[in-house]
C-alpha cells in the first residue's frame, strides 16, 4: 500500500513542476478592443496554443522539447501554412492532421499574435 502512496507522490510532484516551468503566453491583443472582445480573444488564443502544442509543436518545437525546424514562424511562414491549408495541399502537415478549419484558424492567430519572448526557451 506504502508504494502507491509513494508513486502517487511522485506523478503528482512531477505534474507540479512540469506545469510550474511553462510560461505563461502573453499575446499582442490591440488594447482598443472591448474587454468582453479581447476575453472572446483570449480563450481562442489558449484554444490555438493548445491545439499547436497536441498537432504542432512535436516538430516545431514552441510549446515543448521538439526538432530545430522552424521554431519562432516569420509572418511570412505563417501565411504560407495558411495558404497550403486552404489549398489542401498534402506536404502541409495540417492536412495530413485533418485539422478543421475552425482549429488551423485558432493556431494560426495563436502564432501571429503571441509575444515571441513569452515562449519557454526548452529549444532542443
Amino acid at each position: 500500500m506504502k508504494k502507491i502512496y509513494i508513486i502517487a507522490a511522485f506523478v503528482s510532484m512531477v505534474s507540479i513542476v512540469q506545469c510550474s516551468s511553462e510560461k505563461k503566453v502573453a499575446y499582442n491583443i490591440d488594447p482598443s478592443l472591448p474587454e468582453p472582445k479581447k476575453a472572446e480573444l483570449r480563450a481562442n488564443l489558449e484554444k490555438g496554443r493548445l491545439l499547436f502544442k497536441q498537432h504542432c509543436s512535436e516538430c516545431h518545437g514552441i510549446n515543448q522539447k521538439g526538432k530545430k525546424g522552424i521554431p519562432d514562424f516569420t509572418s511570412q511562414e505563417i501565411k504560407d501554412y495558411s495558404v497550403a491549408y486552404k489549398a489542401l495541399d498534402k506536404r502541409n502537415h495540417a492536412v495530413a492532421k485533418k485539422l478543421l478549419p475552425e482549429e488551423m484558424s485558432m493556431i494560426i492567430t495563436f502564432l501571429q499574435l503571441r509575444k515571441i519572448d513569452s515562449i519557454p526557451a526548452h529549444r532542443h
